[in-house]
């Protein structure tokens, strides 16, 4: 029995996984708890942009806590996990927020050319456009920080220990995609592989630099784009756009070019883009030596 639980490096991959999800899920219900119960706060129906900050900046307190107390019981730091903590946000976090920026656009610039979707100018002015602006970027860095963490941190790291890089890399993008599937109202299959192999996209990106700024970029601005400059809409929002989102876009295309409800994200168009995030990736980094991250107390 004590196989099942304990191999050469103490404690298995899959134990430390689940452990790392449950304290994470524990942590997070009593957090929420301790908002809803005792400070009395009730969140409108719907996403808004205060609910949004607050909910984020909840979740990414709660996995950072987690993978920081995590890397003081392995005796290691958190940039053995993917996110050196000086210069979080320089230079490669600055490109995968480009790079993020401009797949959702192409996608959109593919729907529009198809006769599918159009553009009105902007939703927003002036000092609201501003504010929306300022406040929904904060928000999608949250989420960015949030997300990566939680499925390409401690995760993939305690699971690549056991499994190798991409076998964990696979898992992993399977079940970010799975729970879209699952836990979202109107998803389809087309949405959830394309959040499956966006997940498996950071996951190269993440081989290849050896940290998490690229991916946090990459997610902070495909979400934004997509969300609050484009106004796609989102099965989280009940299939529709945020209300300040910042373009007057109408949608009216078939919804497997448009990507309906799910936003485009599902477009049939994304196919193509991941295609060429892929390709464009292998070439970024061709030939270029992988930064070998920092090992736990384990591998050491």
């Amino acid at each position: 029995m004590k196989s099942i639980f304990i191999g050469a490096g103490g404690l298995r991959s899959g134990w430390r996984f689940l452990l790392f999800l449950l304290g994470t899920l524990t942590l997070q219900g009593v957090v929420q708890w301790i908002v809803i119960s005792v400070f009395r706060y009730q969140p409108a129906k719907g996403w808004t942009s205060s609910d949004l900050l607050l909910s984020e900046a909840i979740a990414v307190f709660v996995v950072w806590l987690t993978t920081f107390l995590t890397a003081r019981i392995e005796k290691t730091s958190v940039a053995a996990y993917g996110l050196p903590r000086p210069g979080a946000f320089r230079t490669q976090w600055i490109e995968g927020l480009l790079w993020g920026a401009l797949a959702p656009a192409l996608a959109m610039a593919m729907i529009v050319a198809a006769g599918a979707a159009r553009i009105d100018g902007f939703a927003l002015q002036g000092s609201a456009l501003a504010k929306a602006a300022i406040v929904w970027f904060l928000i999608m860095i949250l989420l960015g920080l949030n997300e990566e963490l939680l499925f390409r941190g401690y995760p993939q790291h305690v699971l690549a220990r056991g499994m190798g890089f991409w076998p964990a890399a696979v898992l992993m993008s399977v079940l970010f995609g799975a729970l879209h599937f699952f836990l979202k109202p109107m998803e389809n299959w087309v949405d959830a592989t394309m959040v499956g192999l966006l997940g498996l996209f950071v996951c190269l990106t993440l081989k290849r630099t050896g940290n998490l700024r690229f991916a946090i970029g990459f997610h902070t601005g495909f979400d934004y784009v997509a969300l609050n400059v484009l106004g796609a809409p989102n099965t989280g929002n009940e299939g529709k756009p945020v209300a300040d989102h910042f373009l007057d876009t109408h949608f009216t295309g078939a919804a497997w070019i448009t990507g309906g409800p799910r936003g485009i994200e599902a477009s049939a168009f994304m196919f193509v883009v991941i295609a060429v995030l892929f390709a464009a990736a292998l070439l970024r980094w061709r030939g270029k030596p992988v930064e070998r991250r920092p090992p736990s107390a384990a591998e050491a």
